[in-house]
């Protein structure tokens, strides 16, 4: 087996075996990879037409897509009702730099994710 598929494996079995709670922080954690990715492709003019960015995109806006869907409502009250207008708003923005190849979408929406992911790692920390 090779390191990568060893790599692979091990990352499969991290994400089959991790809490609800875990999940999250790993959906997080993708989506500020792939953004992160994107603004740099998107801040060059030679790359912010490539296949790479739009893929870097298009993963973030799943990831955050997820995010969104699972959402539970009922349970959550208006505290759901504000992270669904906020990953509403994240995906329009990345919609808008993927339309534009310009990286402002991309910013507004890593910081908006950032500040997300600080609230989840304190809430699961503590």
């Amino acid at each position: 087996m090779s390191y990568a598929q060893a790599a692979a494996t091990y990352q499969r079995n991290a994400i089959l075996t991790a809490s609800p709670e875990k999940l999250v922080k790993l959906l997080y954690d993708g989506a500020l990879k792939n953004l992160e990715k994107s603004k740099l492709g998107l801040t060059d003019t030679k790359t912010a037409r490539s296949p790479e960015v739009g893929q870097s995109l298009s993963r973030a806006m799943g990831i955050l897509g997820e995010l969104r869907a699972s959402l539970d409502h009922a349970a959550g009250g208006a505290i759901a009702k504000d992270l669904d207008r906020l990953y509403e708003y994240s995906l329009d923005q990345l919609s808008q730099a993927n339309l534009t190849r310009t990286p402002s979408g991309v910013e507004n929406t890593l910081k908006v994710v950032r500040t997300l992911k600080e609230g989840w790692d304190g809430i699961i920390a503590g």
